[in-house]
């Protein structure tokens, strides 16, 4: 497999990325990538924790290293914090890794999403979702290759949808 050739979902929290990726991965038989988990994993701490201790520029830092090592590792699907964008080099990096998905969703179906919002510290700060939404989107859509709107529909719905344009794309 091609290193540097991985499916990259990226989107604002809630929108399915995790879930999204972890469901396409094993219906395709391939390796799915939780950008977050494994940060998590490999600090010792929750993502919570990450930015109580280290704040946001300490975990930012933390998910362009994993970024950049992204690179080395064999084709996958990966699922990126909501965030990664924030960052032109990341931005740029996605690019050079493979072909990224925006999965859009409105802020309000966002936050309905969440089952655990005092996981997400950024739904804890004092911007609202709606404006750290609107803030991003530009950012989305200069990434992506693909976006794909999830508002209103099912995780399963989704999954389809997105795996049947991807195979015609060629990229599934």
């Amino acid at each position: 497999m091609n290193q540097a050739d991985h499916l990259i979902f990226i989107g604002f929290m809630g929108s399915g990325k995790s879930t999204i990726a972890r469901k396409i991965a094993r219906l395709k038989g391939m390796t799915s990538v939780d950008m977050d988990r494994f940060l998590e994993q490999e600090a010792g701490m929750t993502i919570p924790q990450i930015f109580e201790t280290e704040g946001e520029e300490g975990f930012r830092a933390r998910e362009h290293a994993f970024l950049k090592s992204m690179a080395q590792r064999d084709r996958c699907i990966l699922s990126c914090g909501g965030g990664i964008i924030n960052s032109p080099e990341n931005r740029a990096l996605l690019k050079d890794l493979g072909t990224v998905v925006y999965l859009e969703v409105s802020a309000q179906e966002a936050v309905s999403r969440i089952s655990r919002p005092e996981t997400r510290p950024l739904l804890q700060g004092k911007i609202p979702p709606e404006e750290l939404l609107e803030q991003r989107r530009e950012l989305y859509e200069e990434a992506a290759d693909i976006t794909f709107d999830t508002n209103g529909l099912s995780v399963g719905q989704v999954v389809r949808q997105v795996s049947i344009l991807l195979e015609r794309r060629g990229i599934l």
